[in-house]
Order: structure tokens, then C-alpha cells, then sequence
């Protein structure tokens, strides 16, 4: 079946690939937005070479502006309506609307992330990096990135959460933790390692979105629990595995798509680019790359999956398959157990975690009703 991402069923905004280049070296993403006689429709992606002696590879987003329709304060003569999209500016230049000089410099968290294991640095948007071994803000344009044994959780503004595992990078290029879901958006970009995205806010997918990229494909979802893993080393390959909901993955130039589901699997492969590849070749080159086809992670892998990529886990130091003895109580329950109780208007289930708490009680729906007994608390293996 042929999927365009954006597209399927106006389930998520068109993306496409973009060539667009930059001269400079940095490997740092240019802030890009719509000038005031436009508005953005989208976002594309484009490809360009970077660091000493283009010895990199980055991939950056780019907003897609149109034209307003009528006359405002900040654009008194709007451009003709035909005269196509218009160009996007870099933000903090002329033509682009700042806040004070104080709000631009000390922009408001979107989340707060706490080191688990190890340790973790941010680089921020221009290009300060600290070190935070305890806990610290995040803030759109940072990058997070943690050490060979360490471990961190992210926690943003309206609920989702952020599993990064060891020795990874990973970027928050956009963060709009909106109240009005139509609003809302995301945007990471991992570079290297292996994240987990617990997502509780709900997207539209149209005018709002949660999406991970990486240098060679894109994941979309509404809502979800998720794991992406990417490396560079014999060959570009990401990896996406669904703990929970749904996740369109699919190459950059939106030809190759699939879904997958809870339970599911799938990946991106492509060829290396070559160091002497011209900007405008990286692109092309990796749309060579291939979407596998769709595989099932048998029940005790996905078991396993869920409990290696939770960062909050990590010190824990307890395996997949529990302790000998019950470390929670009232009930007693190994540890990843799930307990049920059915009440007079819902069926609640609770998990066991590594610190022997019974957490993470939630009303589960329709389909696991069968799970919960008619009277008392059930505890046995979790159904997820």
C-alpha cells in the first residue's frame, strides 16, 4: 500500500525535500519563520554538508510561506495572491518581528530534563554547552546529549515525556506546548542513539503535530508510545518499534511509507554518502535508501524493549524478567507486574517499578476489560 506522509487520509501535513542549501559551515540549523506578509503551511527538510571540511551531514527544517490575504498592521501592502510562496527569513534579522531584547535572550522552558545515569550535556541554540548531572531546563534549538553509561528523562510542558538512552544526540528543534490542540507541535531530531517517546498530548496531525526525524526518514504520530533508534556506521539506518498506538514512518521524500502499530516494527536503510558529495547530491543519494517491510516483535522482545528504554530505569539495575521475591506490596507483585481493579464506572491498572510503587494507575479501555477481576485486585504479567 502507498502512503504519502502528510497526506494519508489529511492525517499529517505534507512534507517535502528540500536541496536548499546553506554556505556556511556550522552544523547548527538556521531559526527560519515566515515574514509578516505570510503565513506558514508546512514544513519541509533540507540536506546540507557542514563542519570541517564538510565533513558532516545535517538536515534542517524550513518553514513553507504563503502569501497573506489581506492587508495587516505589520504588512500594509500584501502580495499579490498568485505571486507564489514566498521565501522564508532567518529569525533575529530585519523583516521578522522580536519580542524584547530581554525575552529573546532568555527564552521559556518547554521541559525539564533530569539525568538518571551517567551524565548528559545541553548545547544550547548559541552554542553554549553545560554539563547538567542533576537536573535542568530545555529549551527550543537545544541539543541533548548524553554520555557512553548515561541516561535521562525529559519531561515537557503538557505531559509527554522523553526517554534518552546512552551515548545519544538528540535536537528539540520545535516545542509548542499549546492548550488548544490544533495548535500544538513537536519536532525532534535525533542524530545518533536511541530515544523513546511517551506521547500524552494528542495531535491532529493537520495543523498540529508530533514528529521525529532523522538525517534519511520522518515518524508522525497523533499519540503514542514509541522508540526511534539511528546510527551511522556501516550504513544510515533508523529503527522505529511501537510499544503503544500507531507511528507513520517514511523516507524524507515522502515516496516509501508504512505504519506500524503496537507490537510492530520497521526500518530505514541507505548507503553512507560519500565525504565528497556536493550539497546537492546528499539528498538524492540517501532517497535511495529502503523502508523494510513491517515485522511483529514477539510478546517477551516487546516485554524487554519496554523495560531497556525507560530511562527512569536506569539505576534500577533490575531485569526484564523481575527479582526473585515481591517487591510491591498491597498487593504483593514482582517488579513490571500489573495489578487491576474494576470499579463501579472503570477497570484501573497499575504497574510495579523498579522501586517496588505501584504507579503509573491508569483507566484502560474496552479492550482489556477482560483483564479485570469482579471483585478484589488482580496481579499477573501486564498486557502491554
Amino acid at each position: 500500500m502507498k502512503y504519502v506522509i502528510g497526506c494519508l487520509g489529511s492525517a499529517f501535513v505534507c512534507l517535502f525535500v528540500s536541496s536548499f542549501a546553506h554556505s556556511d559551515e556550522s552544523c547548527e540549523c538556521p531559526k527560519l519563520a515566515c515574514d509578516p506578509c505570510s503565513v506558514e503551511k508546512g514544513i519541509t527538510f533540507f540536506a546540507g554538508k557542514c563542519g570541517p571540511a564538510n565533513s558532516k551531514v545535517k538536515s534542517c527544517a524550513r518553514p513553507t510561506c504563503v502569501p497573506i490575504d489581506s492587508a495587516t498592521a505589520e504588512c500594509p501592502h500584501p502580495p499579490a495572491a498568485d505571486s507564489g510562496p514566498r521565501e522564508p527569513v532567518v529569525v533575529g534579522k530585519a523583516g521578522v518581528p522580536k519580542e524584547s531584547a530581554a525575552e529573546e535572550s532568555v527564552a521559556p522552558a518547554v521541559g525539564k530534563v533530569k539525568v538518571i545515569a551517567g551524565s548528559a550535556s545541553i548545547t544550547r541554540a548559541d552554542g553554549k554547552k553545560v554539563t547538567v548531572t542533576g537536573e535542568g531546563d530545555i529549551h527550543e534549538g537545544d541539543r541533548i546529549e548524553s554520555s557512553a553509561d548515561g541516561a535521562a528523562l525529559v519531561k515537557f510542558e503538557g505531559g509527554n515525556k522523553l526517554h534518552v538512552m546512552q551515548d545519544t544526540q538528540v535536537e528539540v528543534r520545535e516545542f509548542k506546548d499549546s492548550k488548544i490542540e490544533e495548535s500544538r507541535r513537536a519536532l525532534l531530531h535525533l542524530i545518533k542513539g536511541k530515544i523513546r517517546n511517551q506521547v500524552e498530548q494528542k495531535y491532529n496531525g493537520k495543523t498540529s503535530y508530533y514528529r521525529v526525524t532523522t538525517k534519511g526518514a520522518i515518524a508522525g504520530v497523533r499519540g503514542t508510545d514509541f522508540v526511534v533508534e539511528h546510527s551511522e556506521i556501516d550504513r544510515l539506518e533508523t529503527k522505529i518499534e511501537t510499544i503503544g498506538g500507531k507511528v507513520m514512518l517514511a523516507s524524507l521524500d515522502e515516496k516509501q511509507a508504512v505504519e506500524i502499530a503496537r507490537g510492530e516494527g520497521a526500518m530505514f536503510v541507505a548507503d553512507l554518502p560519500d565525504p565528497s558529495f556536493r550539497d546537492k547530491d546528499i539528498s538524492s543519494f540517501i532517497k535511495r535508501g529502503t523502508l523494510s517491510p513491517v515485522y511483529k516483535i514477539p510478546a517477551d522482545k516487546l516485554k524487554e524493549l519496554d523495560h531497556n528504554t525507560r530511562a527512569d530505569l536506569a539505576r534500577a539495575n533490575i531485569p526484564a524478567g523481575g527479582k526473585e521475591s515481591a517487591i510491591c506490596q498491597k498487593p504483593k507483585a514482582f517488579f513490571n507486574q500489573c495489578a487491576w481493579l474494576k470499579t463501579d464506572t472503570a477497570c484501573i491498572r497499575k504497574r510495579c517499578n523498579g522501586n517496588g510503587q505501584w504507579a503509573e494507575e491508569t483507566k484502560v479501555g474496552n479492550e482489556h476489560a477482560s483483564s479485570c477481576p469482579q471483585s478484589g485486585e488482580l496481579v499477573r504479567d501486564c498486557d502491554y
